[in-house]
C-alpha cells in the first residue's frame, strides 16, 4: 500500500497539452492530455478521463481512467476505471476493473516473486 507522501503528484500533464515522444521519471504522475510514447515510472500513473495515451505504461501502481492504445505493466496494481478503454495487454500483481470500463487483451498476474519489472 502506498503512503501519503508516496502517493502526492509529481507531475502533470494539462488538458490542452500534447507530449510527442517518451517520458521517464522517478515521481508520481497525473496525465489530463494526450501522449505519444512510452511512459515509465517507479511510482503512480494516474490517467484522468478524457486523456490519451498512444503507448506502453510501466509502473507501480496504474489508475486509468481515459483511453489507452498498448501494454500497461505494474508491479503493484492496476484500476480501470469505470470510463476507461484500454486496448493492450495487462501485466500487474494485482488487477481490477470496475463495471463500465473497455478492455480488449490479455491478463499476466505477476507472482510475488518476479514483482520486479525489467
Amino acid at each position: 500500500m502506498m503512503r501519503k507522501k508516496e502517493t502526492a503528484i509529481n507531475s502533470i500533464i494539462g488538458e490542452d497539452t500534447l507530449i510527442s515522444g517518451n517520458i521517464k521519471l522517478d515521481g508520481n504522475l497525473l496525465i489530463y492530455g494526450k501522449v505519444e510514447g512510452n511512459i515509465e515510472t517507479g511510482g503512480l500513473i494516474r490517467i484522468a478521463s478524457g486523456a490519451e495515451i498512444q503507448g506502453n505504461l510501466i509502473g507501480k501502481e496504474l489508475q486509468i481512467g481515459g483511453n489507452i492504445v498498448g501494454d500497461v505493466v505494474a508491479s503493484g496494481k492496476v484500476t480501470l476505471g469505470d470510463q476507461s478503454d484500454l486496448k493492450g495487454d495487462i501485466r500487474a500483481s494485482q488487477i481490477v476493473i470496475e463495471d463500465g470500463a473497455r478492455f480488449e487483451g490479455k491478463c499476466d498476474m505477476i507472482s510475488s516473486i518476479d514483482k520486479e519489472i525489467s
